[in-house]
């Protein structure tokens, strides 16, 4: 929970969902938009009512190199970014790897993709730009920065080939 001036509670949780807030009486909407453009985000207001609803859609400026750098590779490419986070102390991230990146359908699948597979131990730039809680978390991003599509927990490979082809029909 971050509170920023002027207003009453601000929740920054998973940058895909969207989240209330709740302003004092005569404050603006302005400090939470200005912070969240800070964090690399492009907000955009619902609902801009004394108590409104903000919704983050886009990444951009991310701190990591290996995900700036992951997002270029996409883009020049013109396919989505797939961003896999995990770690070596994660059980459901490696069977994960062992199983779902392993498929052979989903192998030709990814070939449509740009992949990034993160270790949350070893990138925390990248954690903070996607304010990353939990692993395994999975998030496809278009090669503007769009926020295409998250899942967090495990998925077996046919609820990962349906993430991947659902999201880019």
């Amino acid at each position: 929970m971050r509170v920023l001036p002027q207003v009453a509670r601000a929740e920054f949780d998973i940058p895909t969902e969207t989240f209330s807030i709740e302003l004092k009486a005569g404050a603006s909407t302005a400090p939470i938009l200005a912070t969240i453009k800070d964090m690399g985000y492009t907000p955009e207001v619902l609902n801009a009512a004394p108590a409104g609803t903000i919704e983050i859609t886009h990444l951009r400026n991310p701190t990591s190199t290996a995900l700036r750098d992951a997002m270029a590779r996409a883009g020049s490419r013109g396919v989505p970014l797939v961003i896999d986070f995990g770690g070596p102390f994660c059980h459901l991230c490696r069977k994960f790897e062992q199983t779902a990146l392993k498929d052979k359908q989903v192998v030709r699948a990814l070939a449509g993709f740009e992949l990034l597979r993160v270790d949350v131990e070893g990138d925390p730039d990248a954690v903070r730009d996607l304010d990353i809680h939990g692993v395994p978390d999975i998030w496809m991003i278009d090669g503007e920065g769009k926020i295409l599509a998250r899942h967090n927990g495990y998925m077996t490979s046919t609820e990962f080939l349906a993430f991947l082809v659902g999201t880019v029909k």
